[in-house]
């Protein structure tokens, strides 16, 4: 794995990166913030059919989803939309949005999110073996040091 430098190109190939299951959602962090300065954070996600996260509202970064496989709803803002593959989807920093992976087959998304960090919440939820199902205010405190809020659950 090339890990760059301030001259040269960010590499990943094919199998690299750091594999995070926070969630239960198995991701793949190709580019963290810390590589690049802070300006971005980059992964791919997988997503079990009728999963997707909590509504949730970014309150530091935008973040852009590309459909590489699958069908999913996007709530952002109140407003649903279908997406599928090779569709993307930018939500606007301050916007509650969620997803649902509708389709009857497994998904994956590409997520990039701007500024870059927010891949340090899914880390340290991770590292501390934290679940929503028995530690949601554990979650929510560590939500909040990325500048992530929940504000409900997925719409039905």
């Amino acid at each position: 794995m090339n890990k760059g430098s301030e001259a040269g190109a960010l590499i990943r190939r094919v199998g690299d990166g750091d594999n995070n299951r926070a969630f239960d959602l198995p991701r793949t962090f190709l580019v963290q913030s810390g590589e690049v300065g802070g300006s971005l954070s980059h992964w791919i996600e997988n997503v079990p059919v009728g999963a997707g996260p909590p509504m949730h509202i970014h309150h530091q970064e935008q973040e852009m989803f590309r459909i590489l496989s699958g069908q999913f709803r996007f709530w952002c803002a109140g407003e649903a939309q279908d997406l599928s593959d090779g569709d993307t989807i930018l939500i606007p920093k301050g916007s509650p949005h969620t997803f649902k992976n509708v389709g009857s087959d497994d998904g994956q998304l590409l997520i990039t999110m701007t500024p870059g960090g927010a891949e340090g919440f899914f880390l340290e939820v991770e590292r501390q073996g934290l679940h929503p199902s028995r530690n949601m205010p554990q979650i929510v405190e560590i939500a909040a040091r990325y500048n992530l809020e929940f504000v409900g659950p997925p719409p039905a």
